[in-house]
């Protein structure tokens, strides 16, 4: 055989499951996706926010004039603010019920609602300790307040009888439903009442099935535009329909022979409905049917912590076709992977998630940008300010200033309450700026006008909100740093080819991309499938050829079980695969590494 040139492509999608050399898929890559069947990068990203106290795993988005309103969920706190159309933020309100049962377990759902018993859009807030147990029996709690307001959210206690809360709530507009173990739920026209006697509302309540239901969605309009939806139980698939009259609603199984792996695994998209169970990939469309995964579905299912699936979120980005499932990988708490099918390419793949991982991730229909949530705490240093030693003699306004590291943490601290004899009762701090390590507490502190006094600060390190899809570079504040992307070929081999039992020799390449920044390439290989890997130095091609040797890439290099892999990791740097070119021809025959 003479020298060939030949077509570098492989299918669509990264093929992770059984061994690397039986499959014709991309068998590597990160931060990639497939369009048109090529490989492209994914787009940047941009924190927007830095000082959410909780650590959301639960969010929440409504678009009005021009703004995007956000509510966060964490495990002791529900916090809220505004993303204009240049991504700018509003200050965080603190939105906590008073009222709110705090737990490392909490799992929050949102809905929006009107009512006649409360002015304008209600935002239906649904918390329950469900994260380390899906099938948890604990009561939950349900609360109320203004979608645009910044004040605390209100309980809802006029409940039926024997209510379960234990599960979650959807709209159903004008119904609000609420659903829990044993397969019980209850609904009602007014979200503050939901007793089946007395008040303005419409309510009422079944039980539809046998196991706790742990997630609603809103369904196509059922007869004469009623509404209807789908409720998700550890087992089963319920669709409710309203009918009018007693009992409102009636209720089919459509299946009986499902599962549910997480709360948030659900999503729709145009229509069908997608989740991931406790065993197989799944959608609905008229009909529970698997959604087929050849390439990561072991992947998957052998790499996810059991112990966190709860966490287990979906989001989509309509632009390409793609709902990602951001999962805890291996022994991670949070989300730190995601698996990605494309319903435009019918493949799958994945990558590994930023900056330790995404809390929480919702795709807005009116934000162009899907908005995720951050895990890690950083720096930025905020205060609750407990009062030990509080002195005597001190007025209320009082200025003081922290004794220990001043240089370091120049806060002020203003009393803001005194008892009879000008003891402190209370204070606040402010201009503490952001400072990687708070002082020893308690922290004693000077000035003002009385003597002794001593508060002990609690330093909570806060939670980045960011915004995804933008740009094509990892965006934090005013750092900007390159996002390493890169895919790896299926297998070139001519005793595949053309059963001729010699390596691959490659002499040069000819790249084609739509490229921005330099790009590296690497040869990956081996003599045969239970040898060593053997991987060339990279080598670099530019965007632009500024020379004739820049524009092809020389490797002289040979494997009998040959791949390429190419790369970008520089700031700026982006690219499309186009049509790629190697030369080639028979090497030696040496079948062992």
């Amino acid at each position: 055989m003479a020298e060939s040139v030949v077509r570098i492509i492989s299918k669509p999608g990264i093929k992770r499951d059984g061994t690397r050399f039986e499959g014709d898929n991309y068998v590597d890559g990160q931060w990639v996706r497939f369009q048109r069947g090529l490989p492209r990068k994914i787009g940047g990203y941009r924190s927007i926010n830095k000082y959410l106290r909780g650590k959301p795993h639960a969010l929440h988005e409504y678009t009005q004039d021009g703004l995007t309103y956000i509510h966060a969920g964490s495990a002791d706190r529900l916090e809220s603010f505004y993303i204009d159309s240049s991504f700018d933020t509003s200050v965080i309100a603190d939105r906590t019920p008073a009222a709110l049962t705090a737990s490392a377990n909490n799992v929050w759902q949102f809905d929006v609602e009107t009512t006649a018993a409360a002015t304008g859009l209600q935002l239906v807030a649904h918390v329950a300790p469900n994260g380390a147990d899906i099938s948890s029996s604990t009561q939950g709690q349900l609360f109320y307040g203004g979608l645009f307001g910044s004040t605390t959210l209100t309980q809802v206690t006029a409940f039926p009888t024997g209510a379960s809360l234990s599960g979650g709530v959807v709209a159903l507009h004008p119904f609000t439903v609420v659903y829990g173990s044993d397969g019980y739920v209850m609904w009602s026209t007014d979200c503050t009442n939901f007793t089946l006697a007395g008040g303005t509302s419409v309510a009422g309540n079944a039980y539809v099935t046998g196991q706790k239901i742990v997630k609603g969605m809103p369904l196509r309009s059922g007869p004469g535009a009623s509404p209807s939806g789908l409720l998700w139980s550890l087992d089963s698939l319920v669709r409710m329909t309203f009918v009018g009259g007693t009992p409102g609603f009636q209720f089919d199984t459509i299946s009986e022979e499902t599962s549910i792996l997480s709360a948030n695994s659900v999503i729709e998209y145009d229509g069908i409905f997608y989740w991931i169970g406790t065993d197989r990939f799944l959608q609905f469309n008229g009909v529970v049917r698997e959604v087929p995964n050849e390439l990561n579905f072991n992947y998957f299912f052998d790499n996810m912590n059991e112990a966190q699936r709860q966490k287990v979120f979906a989001y989509k980005v309509p632009r390409f076709g793609e709902i990602w499932w951001c999962f805890p990988f291996g022994d991670s708490t949070e989300c730190n992977h995601a698996i990605i099918y494309n319903t435009r390419e019918g493949s799958w793949y994945d990558t590994a998630l930023p900056e330790g991982g995404r809390g929480a991730g919702l795709s807005p229909a009116v934000f162009p940008r899907p908005l995720m949530s951050g895990v890690e705490p950083h720096d930025a240093l905020m205060y609750d300010v407990a009062v030990h030693n509080r002195g005597v003699g001190y007025t209320v306004g009082d200025v003081l200033t922290l004794a220990a590291g001043v240089a370091l943490m120049p806060a002020q601290v203003t009393v803001t309450s005194v008892d009879g004899t000008g003891r402190v009762l209370s204070v606040s701090i402010s201009n503490a700026g952001e400072y990687p390590i708070p002082p020893t507490n308690p922290v004693p502190v000077t000035g003002g006008s009385g003597t002794s006094a001593t508060f002990d600060a609690t330093f909570n390190r806060p939670y980045k909100f960011w915004v995804h899809e933008i740009g094509v570079d990892a965006v934090d504040e005013q750092r900007v740093a390159p996002i390493q992307s890169y895919f790896e070929t299926a297998d070139i081999s001519l005793p595949v080819m053309q059963q001729q039992n010699n390596a691959l020799h490659v002499a040069l390449l000819e790249p084609d991309f739509v490229q921005v920044g330099d790009m590296t390439v690497e040869v990956h290989g081996r003599a045969n499938a239970r040898a060593p890997e053997v991987n060339s130095d990279p080598q670099t091609f530019p965007a632009q050829a500024a020379t004739p040797q820049e524009q092809v890439v020389f490797l002289k290099t040979q494997r009998r079980e040959l791949r390429f892999r190419f790369e970008s990791n520089c700031i700026g740097g982006d690219y499309q695969m186009g049509l790629i070119l190697a030369h080639i021809a028979p090497g030696d025959g040496t079948v062992l590494g």
